[in-house]
């Protein structure tokens, strides 16, 4: 309201009466001074001379009412001035006039502000809200006055040039006045200037504190009055608050060094004036008024802002003990308040505001003051204060509703009395804790999801303080408390109100103890159990990954009293709670464990909890394992390191060990006593005596575990003064418990193996006790088993003699080979062998007992070396050669041969043992065995290497004939073939008429053509070819044209995979997928004969693993196609052709589609099914190459069954087509089946074909013909009685087409003779000339006689010429043939040349004694019928030309060989790859291996047995540098499909990689083999390869990357490299480790490129290469890396392989490199920073601060709200670049840039604060952190203890949890981080700078920010708002 303008006559008359009452002020202030008096003025002056208080008080009211009317701020000016400075008087004036004269200006002062004071008081309370004049004058006076209050210190105050104040007024007196006055219309009246502003105007500090006891008069006059009303109190409560705020809690930071001492007083004063008051008026009455509510808990939590003023003080410890001591005094009056109100009866509000006065003292106020003096020299008495809050508390009755009844509090307060050593102080705070939390045990209280934490704190505080005498009894109130708690489970209705009411505040979870809790409520409680580790981690800090040098401090004494009450928090929630029993005891017991190695002091404080669990666990129905991990936990090294852990672990085990406890009990603790010693030596004397009294126990269970103890400490070495101990060994030697006897014989083997005892001492000892002897074998065999396996055991510990220092010994030594072994030794030797030897014939062992007594004897013969075992390399070697063994090298070939058969029979009886699975415990026992045994063969393996080097090995002899039976082995003459139809012509004949199926066919013959001088032609040019006419394939009707038509395919295929085979290898894989496309095309667009292209395809193909995609696709195309043919012959056709594919690697498979064959063709029954015919004779063609005359290897046991059963399915379908009075067929068809003898067998006499089975018949016959060979090595009298039933079919029959193979093939197997041969000639000449020139039956006879006439070694030419004319004579136009007679005789014809393919063979192949005349006969006869002659023959002589033409590749056979050598990689016959050396180990082994091999391919019954035995097997064979042909073997096991699980695929990477170490030493072979074979298995596609060995074989490989690369030069180097990361990349998320090794490798590679090693056997890598690998590693790869590690880290909660161990071996690697010539510039971290690299980069920043500094201003920049998907990257990304500081200097800049990047970028999109808090938070708990006072400040008890969180490795073991799990992680950072970043800025002097920034960012923030922020700017300033 604008002041009224007053007249100027209304002024002017103010004006004069105040000079008028000033002037009399003045003159009666005047002092008379008698002597200058003149007579005539004697009136006048004793009339001015009135006392004052009769005439000055007056004068002053009318001032105040003069004032009042004029309200002229120049009036009160002069008043003001008046009052306080007088009148000038003279200089001389007496001393006590001047104190009159200051009397009476005081009085009229008084009364001046009395008077004002009245008016204003008078006018507020009768003042009419209308009546603005009345208004605008308070209002006017309000603000003068406080004008007037400064005015009047300044006029009183000493002037700045130092002269003094003018002393003629009231002075000060007028000051006190006018404060006094001006409180008591400040109290109680809202519209007046505050108090605190008056405070802060104020300049002395007297004046403030009588302005402060002004207030507090009015304040307690107010109260009085108003009778403490609510909204009275409400006023009141506000005036005081405001000065109370500027006196007590202003900002430090603004006050003036001089000051300080003086704004204490005042702190002090206005804090005993507040407490006062309120003390007064709880004395009142009964009831308690709002005002002293509100005082009580305003002043708690001022006291807990107050305590803030101690960051700014952390520089100053005068200044942080003074705020301590007012702290004290603070709380210690609060407390006496808290106490008296708890007392007065309170209503529902004022018990809550008692409440949260109480909560802020205990959460906030309590740990910090208790804990000062661990950091200022400032000690408190706090039991009173304990005791006192304890009392109240117990004194309200509805304190369970207060916010401190949290798990946070509990434990800040557990915090605490940890930290204490007073048990007064102890017990006042267990107090405080029973009080408390004793409510939630009540059933009607508020069950919160942390109330389980809570009993676990309680119970574990009373568990510790258990052993304090004074807190017994409030340790076991405690216990009891917690225990209820821990156990109850919180009811439907109360988790649904804790949930909904308290959601919102436990969504803050601002400490880690709610976290925690949070975490445990939620259903997937691996989040929970995983936050437990990321803690445990973090204490320890034992992660050794490198990915910065951030290594932990060690923590403060409460954060270690913290950490402990974590830990038995969680073990006794986890042993006691009925919800936790799926949280891990063992999880516990390994967080206490970190903690204790870190902080073995706190073991005794540990031990009671323990012990309690193993009480209540031995109580209840707790699992046994969980008792002994307790008592083996009180054991342990991080218990007994601490001398009272051990003391008080000792003193609860000891007594255990005494007579009279349970012998379970007793011996249990026995068996732990070894670990005790290891861990505290100290304990060894006591421990030997408890075992010393145990020994001679009559118990034999505590004898049996005494001894079975002493020997487990003589195994540790922890035996000492052995001679006593000796004596006790032997008086246990002849117990009559044979387990004794056992442990006494381990003890002195474990004697004898330190060397505390002498073996042939002990020897002669036993000997003696046990009278035995060691040469006389059967004094041992009737030992127990168990005595007699400690003995073997022990027979393994001898050795050599020792050497003698004498010189002529020296020599003789020398001489002699050195030291020779002692005689006991070799007594014991002899005994191990001779027991190895007898045992089996012992008939009191069982199996399992032999089994384990050979096992040891394998064990102790390894320990010992050749030359001990009595094998002289020489002597060997001499030996092996000869065919009579001299006499004087027996002994030596005796012994080896010994230790062979030992070792033999060793092989022999582990396959029995595998083979038994009987009994479920012989796994381990199996296990045990083959381990002793492999070092058993191999120690014998090695010293054959020694002996006989290069010779060890022998080349392999083939076992086999090779695939083509039929094919001849050398070549034909060039003038042959020349004759011979060219591929042009077949061209041009196929271009006149392309669309003739037979046409086509024969220039898919053609074009398989493979000249000498011609290059292969490229695939893609003969796709393109046989493209144009596929489409033209037709079925014909005759079998022979069909069988032709379909090997003219399989003829092209195999030119295709030539051609694929030609091209480079790394386009192999590409050029064969693009076949198969074009081949599936063929199929689906243009004839079903594609899918025969494809089938014959896969046949065709070898098995280079590149190629393995490509068939199984091939295969899949035909198996689930089954509705995609058309007709059902090419159906069966392609099946079986599928089939012998995966015959190959005896694919189960492959007997469900045999199934479906028969089925087929038996639904068939009467028709010709020729395709399925065909098929099955392909099939029985490829399996009859791993069929050999004699073998039990069980793949061909598998062969021979699958052909026979083929077989069988022809030979009916055979005896479907005749008629026949007897089943003789099909009882043929069974003993082939079976595989019996057909001797006896009557074969039928004569047979009819069917009426129109003809077709069928021939069909038939054609593919019997092609399983002869196959049925040969089956058994060579039932091929012969197949034979005789196809002879006893009548000519015409199409019989003639089988003559040629049967013949054939049982002149090759011997079973016929050329005498035979010359005789089917005859009588086939003489049905030849039998029938008339025009019957159709003439050409079956005709067709065999050209086909036999070319087997006879003689002289055939006569019956070739009537072959030739009898066809002449058909073909020519007058003959009456028909025209499938005239068919036959064009292919009767080019069978007189060759070998038709699908009739007679598989590959068209010309006879070598044919003759070019009789060659250009034919085909001038073909090329004339093709002219002229009828549309059938044209057709047939088509195919024939195509069939001649083919016969010129001469040296097809020999180049198939070559390529079947090449390819025949799963069809690998150890045998004929490698033997070893006749008469040796390694001819046994391998003799294994190849019988073991060939029973892996096979899937059956033994196939597992087989995969187990190779497994051990090629582990023997590691042992020595193996030829590279062995590779083979290798191969051939990796990649068959029957492979037993990834056993035996790791034994054979292990081989495989093992061959390829540096420094394999090879003499007359090479190992390049295995080098080649890992080249070729790091080129595989990543998933081929993972189905092949796996992610953890893909781990084995890059673990031996860095042997392959050293021997690779430098292209293939870089190719290998490449490919080995394209796999570790692929494979990572299926295994990370294969990536960690991968780096790991290369780390290998680096560090040896630096080395300069003597050693010339390592290799290293070319410069080259190794530059071309640093520029890899460095940058080729970077990106694809960060993006792997960024896609698992996007996984919300579902990634649980983490990348740290990778990115900490990349770190290394580029260490290494940028330690090179390779500088950091043109590393990969150089890129841009993207959501993809962040995270790697974040990691890579330890490399330079510039990085560092970059990724920071990156992530800090991210606005979070454009895309929230990037929030949980930006976070771990965060915690990886967080710990990257190096020093002060970086983190002050980085803090400062980062705020700087806020004050652009914001702070509430941006992670910029939560940034700094995660690098706030590393920096405190670092090593870094030299300033301990700062982080053990007081202030720091009130933490939200995110400490415990800090890990090196933080960033990786949190990718596990959710986004809101990580984002509460951050939450508890930024709780922490104002206290903590105003410590730090004020040790680094910044804290100026920081909160001017954080004061510009606060305008905008918002939320959780704003208030940080404030925070920040709170603690830098020192307090204020």
């Amino acid at each position: 309201m604008a002041p009224q303008k007053k007249s100027k006559a209304s002024s002017h008359r103010s004006e004069k009466e105040i000079d008028a009452l000033l002037k009399r002020l003045h003159s009666g202030c005047r002092f008379i001074l008698f002597e200058d008096v003149k007579k005539n003025d004697i009136s006048n002056i004793l009339r001015n001379a009135a006392q004052p208080d009769e005439v000055h008080s007056e004068l002053g009211r009318a001032l105040a009412h003069s004032y009042i009317e004029s309200l002229d701020d120049a009036l009160g000016e002069r008043i003001i001035l008046s009052l306080c400075c007088g009148e000038d008087i003279e200089s001389n004036s007496s001393n006590s006039h001047h104190q009159i004269s200051k009397t009476n200006y005081a009085s009229a002062a008084n009364a001046f502000f009395s008077y004002l004071a009245e008016y204003v008081l008078a006018n507020n309370n009768g003042e009419d809200s209308n009546d603005s004049v009345a208004q605008e004058k308070l209002h006017q006076i309000r603000s003068k006055w406080l004008q007037w209050c400064v005015r009047c210190e300044e006029l009183i105050s000493p002037a700045d040039n130092g002269s003094s104040a003018n002393s003629n007024g009231g002075g000060r007196s007028v000051l006190i006045s006018c404060l006094k006055n001006y409180s008591s219309i400040c109290v109680g009246n809202s519209s007046a200037c505050g108090c605190g502003m008056v405070y802060r105007s104020l300049k002395s500090s007297t004046s403030r504190k009588y302005w402060i006891r002004s207030i507090a008069s009015a304040l307690e006059l107010a109260i009085t009055t108003s009778g403490g009303g609510l909204e009275e109190s409400d006023v009141l409560f506000q005036d005081f608050h405001s000065l109370f705020e500027a006196c007590t809690l202003q900002a430090r930071g603004k006050i003036q060094l001089d000051d300080l001492l003086a704004h204490n007083e005042e702190s002090r004063l206005i804090l005993n004036e507040s407490l006062r008051i309120c003390t007064m008026n709880l004395h009142k009455d009964r009831s308690v008024c709002q005002f002293t509510i509100k005082m009580i808990e305003y002043l708690a939590v001022s006291l807990a802002s107050y305590l803030d003023q101690l960051v700014y003080t952390s520089t100053n410890p005068n200044e942080s003990v003074a705020v301590l001591e007012l702290s004290y005094e603070w709380l210690r009056g609060l407390s006496d308040l808290i106490r008296s109100a708890s007392a007065k009866e309170l209503d529902e509000d004022n018990t809550k505001s008692l409440t949260k006065a109480i909560d802020a003292i205990i959460v906030a106020i309590l740990p910090q003051l208790s804990s000062s003096t661990s950091s200022f020299m400032a000690a408190f008495e706090m039991t009173s204060i304990y005791a006192t809050i304890a009392s109240a508390i117990n004194t309200l009755g509805q304190y369970s509703t207060s916010t401190t009844a949290k798990s946070a509090a509990a434990m800040r307060l557990g915090t605490l009395a940890l930290s204490l050593e007073s048990d007064r102080e102890i017990s006042g705070v267990c107090d405080l804790l029973i009080g408390v939390f004793s409510c939630f045990t009540d059933d009607a209280a508020l069950v919160d999801n942390d109330v389980t934490f809570v009993g676990g704190i309680l119970y574990a505080l009373g568990c510790v303080f258990s052993s304090r005498p004074n807190c017994a009894k409030k340790a076991l109130t405690m216990k009891k408390v917690g225990e209820k708690l821990i156990k109850r489970i919180p009811t439907v209705i109360a988790s649904s109100i804790s949930s909904s009411s308290s959601g919102e505040e436990k969504s803050e979870r601002l400490h880690l103890i709610d976290l925690l809790a949070s975490m445990k409520s939620e259903p997937p409680s691996t989040n929970y159990q995983h936050l437990i580790e990321v803690i445990s981690e973090a204490i320890s800090d034992s992660d050794q990954t490198n990915l910065h040098s951030w290594r932990r401090r060690p923590l403060a004494l409460e954060d270690q009293c913290s950490g402990l009450l974590v830990g038995l928090t969680f073990l006794h929630m986890s042993v006691m709670s009925p919800i936790l029993t799926e949280h891990g005891y063992q999880r516990t017991l390994a967080f206490l464990t970190s903690f204790l190695e870190c902080y073995p002091r706190a073991a005794s404080r540990v031990l009671p909890s323990v012990l309690d669990t193993v009480r209540m666990s031995s109580q209840s129905s707790s699992p046994l394992s969980q008792i002994l991990s307790s008592v083996a936990f009180i054991a342990s090294k991080p218990i007994l390191s601490d001398p009272h852990g051990a003391h008080l672990a000792w003193t609860y085990l000891s007594p255990l060990t005494n007579d009279g406890v349970p012998s379970a009990t007793r011996a249990s603790i026995i068996r732990i006593l070894p670990q005790m010693c290891l861990n505290n030596k100290k304990l060894f004397r006591r421990i030997r005596d408890v075992i010393g009294k145990s020994m001679v126990s009559t118990d034999p269970m505590v004898r049996i575990a005494a001894t079975a103890t002493l020997s487990d400490m003589a195994k540790l070495d922890l035996l000492r003064d052995v001679e006593g101990i000796v004596s006790w060994i032997q008086g246990r030697l002849n117990d009559e418990e044979s387990t004794v006897t056992r442990f006494a014989l381990s003890a002195l083997r474990y004697l004898v193996q330190n060397e505390e005892l002498d073996f042939d001492l002990v020897v002669r000892v036993l000997e003696k006790r046990l009278g035995i002897d060691l040469g006389v074998v059967d004094d041992f065999l009737g030992w127990d088993i168990l005595a007699l396996e400690s003995l073997v055991e022990l027979l393994g510990e001898g050795g050599l003699e020792e050497e003698d220092d004498d010189e002529s010994h020296d020599e003789e030594d020398e001489e002699e080979g050195g030291p020779a072994p002692t005689v006991k030794t070799v007594k014991a030797v002899s005994l191990l062998i001779e027991l190895a030897l007898n045992i089996k014939s012992e008939e009191r062992y069982d199996f399992s007992t032999q089994s384990r007594i050979l096992s040891k004897i394998y064990q102790s013969l390894a320990n010992y070396s050749a030359v001990i075992l009595g094998l002289d390399p020489e002597s060997i070697r001499t030996c092996a050669d000869l065919t009579s063994i001299p006499e004087d090298l027996s002994g030596d070939w005796e012994r080896y041969a010994e230790l062979k058969s030992i070792v033999q029979s060793g092989m022999a009886l582990v396959t029995r043992m595998q083979d038994d699975t009987k009994n479920d415990d012989s796994g381990s026992t199996t296990a045990e065995f083959s381990i002793n045994l492999v070092a058993m063969m191999q120690l014998l393996l090695s010293f054959e290497e020694e002996t006989f080097g290069s010779f060890l090995f022998r080349k392999g002899s083939s076992s086999s004939k090779g695939k083509n039976e039929g094919a001849q082995q050398h070549r034909v003459s060039k003038a042959v073939l020349s004759a011979l139809p060219e591929t042009s012509v077949i061209r041009s004949m196929y271009e006149s008429e392309d669309s003739v199926s037979a046409r086509v066919a024969a220039y898919f013959y053609a074009l398989g053509v493979e000249d000498d001088n011609d290059s292969i032609p490229q695939t893609s040019a003969l796709l393109a070819e046989m493209t144009e006419c596929i489409s033209y394939f037709a079925p014909p009707a005759d079998p022979p044209s069909y069988a032709m038509q379909v090997f003219s395919i399989t003829n092209a295929m195999s030119a295709v995979f030539r051609s694929i085979q030609n091209a480079d290898e790394n386009s192999q894989e590409e050029l064969f997928e693009t076949a198969v496309d074009q081949l599936e095309e063929w199929a689906t667009e243009f004839s079903e004969y594609g899918y025969i292209a494809l089938s014959a395809l896969a046949l065709a193909t070898d098995d280079s693993p590149q190629l393995y995609s490509g068939i199984s696709r091939v295969q899949n195309i035909i198996l689930d196609g089954s509705d995609m043919f058309e007709t059902e012959d090419v159906k069966l056709l392609c099946t079986c052709m599928v089939a012998a594919r995966l015959s190959q690697t005896t694919d189960a498979r492959v007997v469900d589609l045999l199934d479906s064959v028969e089925k087929s063709i038996e639904r068939h029954n009467g028709q010709s099914c020729f395709g399925g015919y065909l098929g099955l004779a392909i099939f029985v063609q490829s399996v009859a190459r791993k069929i050999r005359s004699h073998g039990s290897d069980p793949s061909e046991d598998w062969c021979r069954e699958q052909a026979r059963r083929c077989i069988c399915i022809l030979l009916k379908s055979l005896n479907n087509c005749t008629l026949t009075d007897n089943e003789s067929i099909l009882e043929l068809a069974s003993c082939i089946e079976t595989g019996k003898s057909s001797d006896t067998l009557p074969l039928p006499s004569e047979l009819t074909v069917k009426d129109g089975a003809a077709q069928k018949l021939i069909g038939v016959i054609i593919a019997l013909s092609h399983c002869f060979p196959a049925l040969a090595g089956v058994s060579t009298d039932l091929l012969k009685s197949v034979v005789a039933v196809i002879d006893k079919l009548p000519w015409g029959s199409g019989k003639g087409f089988a003559t040629h193979a049967a013949y054939k093939t049982l002149i090759d197997a011997g079973v016929y003779s050329m005498d035979d041969l010359s005789g089917a000639i005859a009588n086939t000449v003489a049905r030849v000339q039998g029938f008339d020139s025009d019957c159709i039956d003439l050409l079956d006879p005709l067709f065999s006689l050209a086909s036999l006439c070319h087997l006879s070694s003689g002289k055939v030419k006569e019956e070739l010429n009537l072959v030739n004319e009898t066809a002449t004579r058909i073909l020519q136009t007058s003959s009456r043939m028909s025209s499938k007679g005239k068919t036959m005789a064009v292919f009767t014809c080019c069978a007189s040349i060759g070998e038709l393919p699908g009739v007679t063979s598989f590959v068209p192949n010309i006879y070598s004694s044919v003759k070019k005349d009789q060659v250009s006969n034919v085909v001038a006869m073909m090329e004339e019928t093709l002219l002229n002659g009828e549309v059938e023959c044209t057709h047939a002589s088509a195919l024939a030309l195509g069939v001649l033409c083919a016969m010129r590749n001469s040296s097809q056979t020999t180049q198939q060989h070559k390529r079947e050598k090449k390819s025949d990689r799963k069809n690998v016959d150890v045998n004929s790859i490698i033997q070893g050396k006749g008469g040796t180990v390694m001819e046994f082994v391998l003799q294994q291996v190849a019988k073991a091999h060939s029973g892996v391919l096979v899937q059956h019954s033994s196939t597992k047995l087989a995969t187990k035995q190779l497994c051990i097997l090629f582990e023997v064979l590691e042992a020595v540098a193996l030829p590279g042909s062995f590779s083979r073997v290798i191969e051939t096991t990796l990649h068959s499909s029957a492979v037993g699980g990834t056993e035996l695929t790791n034994s054979s990477l292990k081989i495989l990689f093992s061959q390829i170490e540096s420094g394999r030493r090879r003499i007359g072979f090479d190992g390049r083999g295995f080098l080649d074979m890992s080249t070729r298995l790091t080129k595989l596609p990543a998933e081929d390869l993972s189905k092949s060995i796996g992610a953890a074989g893909a781990q084995q490989m890059m673990t031996a990357m860095p042997n392959l690369l050293f021997q690779l030069p430098t292209s293939a180097g870089e190719e290998v490299a490449n490919c080995l990361w394209g796999i570790s990349r692929d494979l990572s998320p299926e295994n990370q480790m294969v990536m960690t090794e991968f780096f790991v490798g290369m780390k290998t590679i680096f560090a040896s490129a630096g080395k300069e090693s003597k050693d010339k056997s390592k290799l290293s890598t070319s410069p080259a290469l190794l530059r071309a690998l640093q520029n890899f590693v460095a940058s080729g790869l970077f990106d694809e890396f960060c993006k792997v590690a960024a896609q698992s880290s996007k996984i919300d909660a579902s990634s649980s392989s983490s990348y740290a161990t990778s990115i900490a071996a990349y770190l290394e690697c580029l260490d290494m490199i940028s330690a090179s010539t390779i500088t950091t510039d043109t590393m990969g971290i150089q890129s841009d920073v993207s959501y993809n690299n962040v995270l790697v980069m974040a990691s890579c920043a330890s490399f330079s601060s510039k990085q560092t500094r970059r990724v920071e201003t990156w992530i800090a920049r991210q606005n979070v709200r454009d895309d929230p998907s990037n929030l949980r990257m930006l976070l771990l990304s965060s915690l990886a670049v967080a710990p990257q500081a190096r020093n002060d200097i970086e983190m002050k800049e980085s803090i400062a840039n980062l705020f700087d990047i806020m004050l652009v970028a914001g702070t509430n999109n941006t992670l910029c604060i939560e940034l700094i808090a995660a690098k706030i938070a590393y920096w405190w708990d670092s090593r870094y952190m030299n300033e301990m006072s700062a982080a053990t400040h007081p202030i720091q008890r009130v933490t939200t203890m995110s400490s415990f969180l800090i890990s090196s490795n933080l960033c990786f073991e949190v990718q596990s949890l959710p986004n809101k799990e990580i984002s509460a992680i951050f939450d508890l950072f930024v709780a922490d981080l104002p206290a903590k970043l105003a410590l730090l800025c004020q040790m680094w002097k910044i804290s100026d700078d920081i909160s001017n920034r954080a004061t510009r960012l606060c305008k905008d923030a918002t939320d959780k920010k704003k208030a940080c922020l404030q925070k920040i700017i709170q603690l830098l300033d020192g307090g204020g708002e």
